[in-house]
Order: C-alpha cells, then sequence, then structure tokens
C-alpha cells in the first residue's frame, strides 16, 4: 500500500506530500491545476523515461518518494532484489525515491541503496497499477492476464500438477540434450580415443616408471667411473694394488696401540671403545663394497632397452600430458568417453521412452488446466459483462480468447482479454481500445471482478469518469467503492458524484505568486470537501443549492 507520496519541484508542484490511507481515495480540482503532475510523478516510480523539462523552473533538480508498506512475504521481483543487497524491510517500510538532475541524468534508491531503472520497474509494478497510461496497465500484458485468471479460477492444485509434469519433462530433455551431445562428441572422437588407448595400453606405463629407469640408465652409463671408483675406494681400506696397507689394517694398529695406552690411562678406556666401533663400522662398509663391486657387470644391451622404454615413455608424455601422472589420467578419461559412446545409445533409448510418457502426461495436466481455466474464463467474461453494463457500457460483451501454445512454464495457453464495445463490431484485444476512458471502465470492470484475486495492492484510476454522468456515474463510483474493501484505490475525478463516495479526497490548485505557477496537493475535511464537493457540482463552492447537493451526497452511502 502506498502510504506516503512526496514531490519537490517538479513541474508546477514545489513541495507536496500525501499522506494516503487504505480504502477509496479521490484526487480533484480544477482542470489544469496539476492533477496530472501526480500521475507523472508516479510513473517516474514506475520506470518511466525521464524529462529534464519536468523539473521545476530554477531548479536543478526533481525528486519524487514514496513510502510503501509491504506486509512480509514481499512480492517475488522485490524479495530478489532484496535478497541480492543483503536487504531487508524496516518495520515492513518500503522506501524508494528517484531524482531527476537538469543534466539528463537521474539516481534511483530503494531502501537507500543504488539501484536501476529496470529493478524500479519490476519492483513497483507489483505494488502500483496505474489505469490510464497504457505503460503501466498491469492487465494489458498477456502473462498477468493469465495469472490472475488462475488466481480467480482458485486452479492452484491443476497448475501445480501441471508445473510437476512440466519440470520433469524439461529435466529428462535437458538430460537427453546432455547425453547426447556427449555422445556425440565421444562419436567424434572415437578413432582417435581408441587408437590413444591402445597405444598407452600396449606400452603399459606406471607411475614413476619413467624416473626410475632414468636412474638405472645413468648407472649403466657411468660403469666404468663407478668401477674404477669402487675398485680404488675397496684397495684404500682393504689394502692391495699400490696400497699395501688399507685403512682397516691401519685401524687396527692404532686401535692395538689405544689398548696399550689404556693399560696406564683408564681414562683413554671410552676413546678405546669409539676406536673399536669404527672398526666393526669400516668392516662392514668393505664387504658391502666389495660385494657390490662383486656384483657389478655392464650390459650394453640392457642399457639399450632401458633407453628404448624411456623414449617410449617420453612419447607418451609429449602426445598425451606433461607427466606420465596426466598420461594414465588421460588414458582413464578416454576409457570412460568410449564407454559412453558404446553405452551412451542405450542410455539415450531409455531416455526417449521415459520423455515420451512425460510428454504425454504433461499433455494430460494442460488438458485439464486448460479446462478449468475456460470454466474460469466463463464466469469471469459474464461478471464483467454485468458490471460493464452498470458502467454505462450495455452492449458491451467481453470475452477471454484462448490460443494454444508449446507447453511453457505456465502451461500449454495464452489467453487474450478482448471486448466489443459496440454492436456491429469485431472483438479487439483489450490493449486496442483507443479510449482512456473506456479501457478505464473496462479495467475498473475486470478489476472488481479480480478484486479477491488481484495481488497488485495500489489501484490508480485516471479518466475513469469520461464521457459518463448520472446513473452511470453512481455506478462507477459503487464499484470503486467496492474495489476499496480489499485494494488501496486512488481515483482523479471531475465528477461529484464519485468524489462523494471516497473515504479521503485531496484537492489539487494552482496560483501565482510572484509571476510563478504553483500547484498545491492538500486534504479536504468537513466544510472544505463540503465546497470542493459543491464546486464540481456547478462551479459555484457558496451557492447554497450546490452546497445543501454537495451534503446530501456525502451523507450517503454507496
Amino acid at each position: 500500500m502506498l502510504e506516503r507520496l512526496e514531490i519537490h519541484n517538479y513541474a508546477l508542484i514545489e513541495d507536496s506530500v500525501l499522506e494516503l490511507d487504505k480504502g477509496f481515495s479521490v484526487i480533484t480540482g480544477e482542470t489544469g491545476a496539476g492533477k496530472s503532475i501526480i500521475l507523472g510523478a508516479l510513473s517516474l516510480l514506475l520506470g518511466e523515461k525521464t524529462e529534464v523539462q519536468s523539473i521545476r523552473s530554477g531548479c536543478d533538480s526533481a525528486t519524487v518518494s514514496a513510502c510503501f508498506y509491504v506486509p512480509s512475504p514481499p512480492p517475488a521481483h522485490l524479495s530478489s532484489f532484496l535478497e541480492r543487497e543483503q536487504l531487508s524491510l524496516e518495520d515492513d517500510t518500503l522506501l524508494v525515491s528517484r531524482t531527476i538532475k537538469s543534466n539528463g541524468r537521474s539516481s534511483i534508491t530503494m531502501c537507500g541503496r543504488l539501484c536501476t531503472r529496470a529493478d524500479l520497474a519490476l519492483i513497483t509494478s507489483e505494488l502500483l497499477d496505474i489505469s490510464a497510461q497504457r505503460d503501466h496497465q498491469s492487465l494489458l500484458s498477456a502473462a498477468h492476464q493469465l495469472a490472475v485468471l488462475d488466481s480467480y479460477g482458485t486452479i492452484g492444485d491443476e497448475k501445480s500438477a501441471y508445473r510437476s509434469c512440466y519440470e520433469r519433462t524439461a529435466d529428462l530433455k535437458a538430460q537427453h540434450r546432455q547425453y547426447g551431445m556427449q555422445l556425440e562428441n565421444s562419436k567424434r572422437e572415437e578413432d582417435y580415443l581408441r587408437f590413444a588407448v591402445d597405444e598407452i595400453t600396449k606400452v603399459g606405463p606406471k607411475l614413476g616408471e619413467d624416473e626410475e629407469i632414468q636412474e638405472q640408465v645413468r648407472r649403466i652409463a657411468s660403469f666404468e667411473q663407478i668401477y674404477e671408483a669402487l675398485t680404488l675406494c675397496v684397495e684404500l681400506l682393504h689394502g692391495g694394488g699400490e696400497n699395501p696397507q688399507g685403512a682397516l689394517s691401519l685401524l687396527h694398529q692404532a686401535k692395538n696401540q689405544l689398548e696399550n695406552a689404556k693399560k696406564g690411562d683408564a681414562s683413554l678406556a671410552s676413546y678405546a671403545e669409539r676406536l673399536e666401533s669404527a672398526s666393526i663400522e669400516l668392516e662392514d662398509i668393505y664387504e658391502t663394497l666389495r660385494d657390490y663391486l662383486g656384483g657389478m657387470s655392464y650390459s650394453e644391451a640392457e642399457l639399450d632397452r632401458l633407453q628404448g622404454r624411456l623414449a617410449l615413455l617420453q612419447r607418451l608424455k609429449k602426445k598425451y600430458g606433461y607427466s606420465l601422472d596426466a598420461v594414465l589420467a588421460f588414458l582413464s578419461e578416454s576409457q570412460q568417453k568410449l564407454n559412453i559412446s558404446e553405452e551412451g545409445e542405450i542410455l539415450l533409448s531409455k531416455l526417449e521412452k521415459q520423455i515420451s510418457v512425460a510428454n504425454q502426461e504433461l499433455i494430460q495436466a494442460a488438458g485439464v488446466l486448460r479446462s478449468k481455466r475456460r470454466e474460469a474464463a466463463q464466469r469471469l467474461q459474464r461478471e464483467v459483462e454485468e458490471r460493464l453494463k452498470s458502467l454505462g457500457m450495455k452492449e458491451a460483451r467481453f470475452s477471454i480468447l484462448f490460443q494454444e501454445i508449446e507447453p511453457g512454464p505456465s502451461g500449454a495457453d495464452e489467453v487474450s482479454f478482448a471486448i466489443c464495445a459496440n454492436p456491429g463490431l469485431p472483438m479487439r484485444s483489450i490493449k486496442d481500445v483507443a479510449s482512456g476512458g473506456e479501457l478505464s471502465r473496462i479495467m475498473l470492470a475486470v478489476k472488481t471482478s479480480l478484486a479477491e484475486s488481484d495481488s497488485i495492492p495500489t489501484l490508480i484510476f485516471d479518466e475513469v469518469d469520461a464521457g459518463i454522468g448520472g446513473s452511470v456515474a453512481l455506478s462507477v463510483a459503487q464499484q470503486l467503492v467496492h474495489l476499496g474493501r480489499t485494494h488501496q484505490v486512488i481515483v482523479i475525478t471531475h465528477l461529484a458524484s464519485i468524489a462523494s463516495k471516497a473515504d479521503t479526497q485531496f484537492v489539487v490548485s494552482k496560483d501565482i505568486r510572484n509571476q510563478m505557477s504553483y500547484s498545491t496537493i492538500r486534504i479536504v475535511k468537513g466544510s472544505e470537501r463540503q465546497k470542493e464537493i459543491a464546486r464540481m457540482l456547478s462551479g459555484d463552492d457558496n451557492s447554497p443549492e450546490s452546497l445543501e447537493h454537495a451534503k446530501k451526497l456525502l451523507q450517503e452511502t454507496p
């Protein structure tokens, strides 16, 4: 619900604040006083493009702000915005502000956070609807027409059942597309993959094998150097060749001498023990190196074999990965793709059968939904036609046209609200109706019929009184009062018979000060309201007859 509207430096309005309440409110005033300015300001909050010319003369900017009461849970687009921006409504209140600057730029804030015009249009379209300017009439949208028909017909169960079938079918089709693409890719690569798997499998690489072979090749290639060095090392340890006394022999001699010294000095015992340990350790090293040397042999054939194996592994790495780990991962992935290729046809066949069954269920669910919608459409058509008759369109025929379409999230139907205002003319979509007043009355009839199901809380009507009077005007007033019981209704009117039935009345007036025009808006009550109704009746707010008539109108209840 729109609780507060502030307009600053917009057109003829310098500073005005409207404190709005629930129920039925009217805005009245002399022609040219500035009632249309209020509609223009509200249109800005619906995402209308800005015009620099609308900034009040002599000012750098114009601002329109609104405060909406939005009970939990908030509508879908607002909820998405709040979640995205990590915001929450304080006291269920949404603050929206839009500023137009003289340089042509504009800024929009929502809950104090900057937002785009697209966000603004989506969010406020769930809160506010203007019946006068075609761009903002929600019922001109085919999608909204379908939504309100579903709500009017209370077909939530059928719609939910259809949606489940649709989502299942869509999910199966998505799986089929995914596996189909994988199968196609696998078939396209199949020859290459089979060759690669065969080549890698024949070589049979093992993780880390290339590093082990490189070490073996390095040992064999260095055989002569290793053999000579080990031979000399063994001689130095045990003696032989040019070293008749080896390190072991000398160590034994040193140990014997230390044993003699220990007899005279007991403190040398620890050194004797350490020398004994060194002797044992050195003996073990000698024996190990001797055996290793004895087992050494050089094989040109083994070197060739290892180098050949290493070359095979290097070729695999060059073709299929930078390392054997990558090659083995490629092998596993390729085998999986080949398995998909082999098993994919069977899987696709199963999915196609499931899709066929799901499609049949979807068609049946769409049929049930369509049947319920047509039943609801018949009831709604009759109700709207009855309301149109009381609104002065006695010959009007209202129809809801159906067209079958490809199944989508909302069903397999597209609906269009159509009207024939005069006998002999063809039915036309309500979006093609030319007269603004006629269109407003159609909207009033439809929205009154949909009073319980139309989710937009604030409805604004302009030109709803165009070309009507007398009993028709009273009927319009009655329907507006009825609509005001379930929605916040704001009407711009010139008819006293409509204005007098409102819960709240605002008056727009214009005066000239210092050669500048100013439009002001104020709420009127009591005698002030009686005078305004009298003015609307006869143009003379001091006429006793007009004042008495106005008093009677205000006392009457619709």
